[in-house]
């Protein structure tokens, strides 16, 4: 058997078992232990493959050894420790690919997984999007029957490669093969899946030059699909689904929109007030790690946005305001107080034009907070950085509106001085 022969043999054992793509629903011990198996065997085989010597290999041979051993790239229930080592090890033979390596393994391997779901609103042959949907108003809903690219397990990892392997001239050259996979994970209904498609559009942007989004109506396809992505709201990956949609749409944005222009402006206030306020925290407002989530990337979306955020304050101090307010209905943990006081130090920073309307409200917050942490009485770590993330509040405010040294600050000093000055003196010496 010649030795490219042996070695497609060797990469036959690298598919990946078909039950690893409901591995999450598995419940049954014989499932599970025969997948612990065959994730044992394929660790030996990427340790062989890797000490293997590597003959001179015709590209089609070269694609498929990429395409099998880049699976094992990343993340999944079928790679162990060693298997993740192993391949990367593997895959160093080819850290600097042609394209016409990764034309190979995109057009040959990974384009056949997902031809029987063709994106409706992306042409094929260009991967421009259409004016209207190919196959009509039910396209969508037909494009998600028979989803069999789902039963390829490790193609996301696959596809990460090649991103990852990408200049700006590849992304030009293979944007036909590159986007349809992509758009198709980020646009699938089930979270999961969404979040692989996050995950290849942020690697996606570290590259692709933002001309050809926008010339091949991309950019519009992305944008729309990040705002859904924070519909999902009630499955285990809401959390994460929120924090990378809104990071990745803000990089989009500033990645694809000129400053100061009315299209930014329109797209981030799309993300802050349609996504953030006028979704998450309306219809995942008694979901508290979804609230954590949204307050978290809540900085970057007003700083993107800028004096613009001003709009929005009526819906956005309330909110970070709420968790600091000792109540015996609020439930905040502490991790929430921190991600409140944070995001409120930011839009404090943004917004200091308009703070003298909000600084009696984010005053009364930060004192009931402080006044609650000293009744306590604990000095724990925690307790100890709440703290001084209620003194950074305090300068800030300061900062953006100087008379309070004279008037709020002053007059807490008048009132307790043993309970408030570590609180404001600073501020006012």
């Amino acid at each position: 058997m010649a030795d490219s022969d042996r070695l497609q043999s060797t990469l036959r054992q690298l598919e990946i078992a078909l039950e690893f793509a409901q591995y999450s629903a598995l419940t049954d011990a014989d499932t599970l232990a025969r997948l612990e198996e065959w994730k044992r065997r394929a660790t030996a085989v990427l340790a062989d493959l890797r000490v293997r010597p590597q003959p001179h290999l015709a590209l089609s041979v070269q694609a498929q050894v990429v395409f099998s051993v880049a699976h094992f790239d990343g993340e999944g229930p079928w790679i162990s420790e060693d298997a993740g080592r192993d391949a990367k090890g593997i895959l160093q033979l080819y850290s600097a690919p042609e394209v016409s390596l990764l034309q190979e393994i995109l057009s040959r391997h990974v384009k056949p997984v997902f031809h029987a779901n063709p994106h409706p609103s992306l042409n094929p042959s260009t991967g421009r999007k259409l004016s209207r949907a190919a196959g009509g108003p039910l396209a969508h809903l037909d494009h998600l029957e028979g989803q069999t690219w789902k039963l390829h397990t490790g193609i996301v990892n696959t596809l990460s490669w090649c991103l990852r392997h990408s200049s700006s001239i590849v992304y030009e050259k293979l944007w036909h093969l590159i986007i349809p996979p992509v758009m198709t994970m980020l646009d699938d209904y089930e979270a999961p899946q969404k979040m692989h498609g996050i995950r290849l559009v942020t690697e996606m942007l570290q590259e692709v030059p933002a001309d050809l989004l926008c010339r091949t109506g991309v950019d519009r396809l992305l944008s729309s699909s990040l705002k859904t992505c924070l519909t999902f709201l009630h499955s285990p990956e809401t959390p994460s689904l929120i924090r990378a949609a809104v990071c990745t749409f803000v990089s989009l944005t500033l990645r694809t929109t000129p400053p100061g222009s009315e299209e930014r402006f329109n797209q981030l206030c799309g993300i802050l007030g349609d996504g953030i306020i006028g979704g998450v925290w309306i219809y995942a407002a008694r979901d508290a790690d979804a609230i954590e989530a949204s307050v978290d990337v809540l900085p970057m979306a007003v700083q993107a946005l800028g004096i613009g955020s001003v709009r929005y304050l009526k819906g956005i101090v309330p909110q970070l305001i709420y968790p600091l307010t000792p109540a015996p209905e609020n439930v905040a943990t502490k991790q929430l107080q921190f991600s409140s006081l944070r995001a409120l130090a930011v839009v404090i920073r943004e917004c200091a034009p308009r703070m003298h309307k909000w600084k009696g409200v984010i005053l009364e917050g930060v004192l009931k907070c402080w006044v609650s942490l000293i009744d306590v009485g604990t000095s724990d770590k925690e307790t100890l950085q709440l703290k001084d993330a209620l003194k950074g509040i305090a300068s800030s405010l300061l900062k953006a509106c100087p008379s309070m040294a004279q008037v709020e600050y002053a007059r807490l000093l008048e009132m307790d001085e043993q309970m408030f000055g570590p609180l404001v003196r600073l501020e006012t010496a």
